[in-house]
């Protein structure tokens, strides 16, 4: 592996990070800082936003909608496997399996499925399928996203866009 693929790597790691960090702490204007500027943006199957103020705009209001900001409420993104697969040296196919933790305990569990194209010294998310495949019954998730989902397990993020254009 070269260096510039490892600092690459890093760089989507970070974004991933910055994304999870963003979320748990509801600054959803730090979504601009992860987001390509026509980036698409799909969560559980409700059709894709475009551009970073569109996905906010969709963010805030879910947030509320799950009870995000109510006393005692919070969520922890637990990142686990990331699979990076670079398609160009501009450009990755990856797939980041989440564990989310909520005031409830372990609450659901899903898989980002992502393109990260390279902007400058970053790497932006410019398409972003979320998707959860379990959760406990009484999740708040549940109130915003509807059932959990399970994806084909041998489904890859460069396979499913593909597949949808």
């Amino acid at each position: 592996m070269k260096l510039e693929e490892m600092l690459a790597r890093e760089a989507i790691r970070y974004t991933i990070e910055l994304y999870n960090r963003a979320s748990d702490t509801a600054d959803y204007d730090l979504h601009h800082h992860v987001f390509h500027p026509d980036a698409l943006f799909e969560v559980q199957g409700q059709g894709a936003l475009q551009g970073p103020d569109a996905i906010i705009a969709m963010l805030r209001p879910a947030a509320k909608r799950r009870g995000a900001f109510d006393p005692g409420n919070f969520q922890r993104h637990n990142l686990t496997t990331t699979m990076i697969d670079f398609i160009t040296p501009e450009q990755a196919s990856v797939t980041t399996y989440i564990i989310v933790v909520t005031e409830l305990g372990m609450d659901h569990a899903g898989r980002y499925d992502d393109i990260f194209v390279a902007q400058g010294d970053r790497w932006l998310i410019a398409r972003r399928r979320a998707t959860m495949e379990w959760s406990r019954p009484d999740s708040r998730f549940v109130r915003w996203l509807g059932d959990a989902k399970p994806m084909d397990a041998s489904s890859h993020a460069a396979d499913i866009y593909k597949n949808s254009a």
